[in-house]
């Protein structure tokens, strides 16, 4: 949960696949209309391709939607419209769906501008991470207090920490500097992440030059060695209650239907 460009995507399908091999099932949910998700786990669909919006629209079995991918326990959840479109569609329906799936993790990619996509994802998702970068740090700041009330006061979603992400000076961010990042978010720093060439070049680009995760192709490196961080803090994270995000949604877009 993040403003644009801070790597949501990446961080997403690395964390997936590093989950799943510790022997996670993980399902993956595409929130972006432009579907980097697909792109970096090297997976195409038609229009013809059963995908969220139709088990949403038509009310199918999600289990239509869930696609296998290249790797052992990963499993991807297409999309063609955003988060926020299912608002026009059924948004308690999508809850409904998303919730019924059975699996150890599900992670929502969410697209920037946040708004209907994040009220969706927060109200449906028990926990999330907001990721910050260096560049544009201050708006980075003011985007993720803003998803942290929504998040933990409004919808009920716990904050695990923060990610620190795309950091091209590390000087900047001193020991001191973190903790007062922390104090000031009220959540803890899970890891920080460098700017690394390599990864970038993960995302693919034109010509020959495909995309691939880097958590297996650069197995070792300083980002993999993040991702285990993260993974690690969320193995460890539990919560004693589930929220009941029916009835979550449904009071507070249409409480007169209760």
């Amino acid at each position: 949960m993040s403003k644009g460009g801070v790597g949501k995507s990446l961080l997403t399908a690395n964390v997936g696949v590093a989950l799943a091999k510790k022997g996670k099932k993980v399902v993956l949910v595409e929130g972006d209309p432009n579907q980097p998700l697909q792109k970096v786990l090297g997976l195409t669909f038609s229009p013809k391709d059963f995908k969220l919006e139709d088990a949403v629209e038509k009310d199918k079995e999600i289990s239509k939607a869930v696609y296998h991918t290249d790797f052992d326990n990963l499993f991807l959840i297409p999309s063609g419209v955003s988060l926020q479109g299912y608002f026009e569609i059924d948004p308690i329906r999508f809850a409904r769906k998303l919730c019924s799936l059975e699996t150890d993790f599900m992670l929502v990619d969410v697209p920037f501008p946040l708004g209907k996509a994040a009220f969706l994802s927060l109200g449906v998702c028990e926990y999330f991470v907001p990721i910050l970068t260096e560049d544009e740090f201050v708006l980075c700041v003011e985007s993720t207090i803003d998803t942290l009330r929504l998040g933990k006061y409004f919808l009920k979603s716990i904050p695990l920490g923060f990610i620190l992400n795309r950091i091209k000076t590390p000087e900047k961010f001193t020991k001191e500097f973190v903790e007062d990042l922390e104090n000031l978010l009220e959540i803890p720093c899970i890891t920080r992440i460098m700017e690394d060439p390599e990864v970038s070049k993960s995302y693919g680009g034109v010509g020959s030059k495909k995309a691939f995760l880097a958590y297996s192709r650069l197995s070792g490196n300083e980002f993999s060695r993040g991702i285990d961080k993260i993974v690690a803090w969320l193995l460890n994270k539990t919560r004693d209650e589930q929220k009941d995000v029916i009835k979550l949604l449904q009071e507070i877009i249409n409480p007169s239907r209760l």
